[in-house]
């Protein structure tokens, strides 16, 4: 060990802590492999608050228009004389690439990842909004037309510390047993390839994105009889499993208005489906069936807030003070606060957008050797 390396391992934990939780992903990977000191701090829980910590959580807007033009804003929250949550607007760029709409799949340590598509063509594209810097993915494999779908992830393995896009194509067949199959393709980013990994015996819908949570990816799918569960992808071993979903499912829904996100650091179900209320129901155990509850319930009143009805509800964050952000369909945004029982809309879009919780870094996407980076 080097003269540095002991003078930093005399400094007490917390300042170590500090220090780590400053720096770039990828400059983690390679001090973590320097002793067993370095990797047991960079695994400690206050370690991964600290690093959360380093950069205020706020939203990323990625808004689209008839005309193909991209947008970014990154919205930041801050509270009034009022207690209200009030977004602020603290980055706006419009992005000349690529000349087709692209479609946020999500956002890790300051990474975004898009999609884009245009006739049977995929491009995937990793992009730093901070230092502008973005990184173009190969193509991968499986043409993306109808009847064949393609559902999409993008998570961070805490072991290996790998950022990895996830592809489920669903291919239509037709034999005795099944009317599709679905294959999991992954690509880690710095390799420069995809990779073929596995069947997946679940079906996926062609909407909604991954949600990243506990080193894991998260859908909602359903099994080969049409009955909803919650599909996990691990980013380390990269395997599947499933679990059941929350109560309240029925197949005979149609469109099925339910969707997975995450609730504080719990998985949670947004349920739209009922003519009379909007419910929201959370994992507080992770994996633990009966660990559901019914966290938020709006009733829906045609003088007060139809509006709410006959959509898809995602839940985007959690504020410290219980109030709940939400994005009603790619329409709007709006508050709630469960026990002060208040709702307002926000007007910070005018449509055709998907938004995601982000924290912002200036993490570099250099680091990751092997991927060409380009500036806009």
């Amino acid at each position: 060990m080097s003269d540095e390396e002991k003078s930093l391992m005399d400094l007490p934990s917390p300042i170590l802590l500090q220090i780590l939780s400053t720096l770039p992903p990828t400059t983690l990977l390679h001090v973590k492999t320097l002793s067993k000191t370095y990797l047991n701090l960079t695994l400690d829980s206050e370690f991964l608050k600290l690093s959360r910590s380093a950069s205020p959580a706020s939203i990323i807007i990625n808004q689209f228009n008839s005309f193909w033009i991209n947008s970014l804003k990154l919205l930041r929250f801050v509270v009034d004389n009022n207690l209200d949550h009030d977004p602020h607007v603290d980055l706006h760029l419009r992005l000349s690439f690529p000349l087709d709409p692209f479609f946020l799949v999500g956002s890790v340590h300051g990474f975004v990842c898009f999609n884009s598509f245009v006739g049977d063509a995929d491009s995937i594209y990793i992009l730093n909004p901070t230092t502008r810097e973005y990184i173009i993915l190969p193509k991968p494999q499986g043409v993306r037309n109808w009847p064949n779908l393609v559902a999409y992830g993008f998570g961070f393995d805490p072991v290996k510390l790998e950022y990895k896009v996830v592809r489920i194509y669903r291919q239509e067949i037709h034999d005795d047993f099944h009317n599709y199959k679905s294959e999991a393709q992954v690509y880690t980013i710095g390799k420069g390839y995809w990779r073929s990994i596995d069947h997946v015996m679940f079906h996926f819908r062609c909407s909604g994105y991954g949600v990243n949570l506990y080193g894991k990816l998260h859908w909602l799918a359903s099994d080969a009889n049409g009955k909803e569960l919650i599909c996990s992808f691990n980013l380390e071993n990269e395997l599947f499993e499933s679990f059941p979903t929350a109560p309240g499912y029925n197949k005979e829904n149609f469109p099925n208005l339910r969707s997975l996100g995450v609730f504080g650091r719990c998985l949670c179900v947004c349920d739209n489906n009922a003519d009379t209320h909007f419910e929201v129901r959370v994992m507080k155990e992770y994996r633990v069936t009966d660990s559901w509850v019914k966290q938020i319930v709006i009733t829906i009143t045609p003088e007060y807030n139809d509006w709410l009805c006959d959509e898809m509800i995602n839940v985007l964050k959690v504020f410290d003070d219980g109030e709940v952000l939400f994005l009603w369909s790619e329409d709007f945004l709006f508050l709630h606060h469960p026990v002060k029982k208040t709702l307002k809309r926000l007007h910070v879009c005018d449509g055709n957008f998907l938004a995601s919780a982000h924290v912002s870094s200036s993490f570099s996407l250099k680091g990751f050797q092997g991927e060409v980076v380009k500036v806009f």
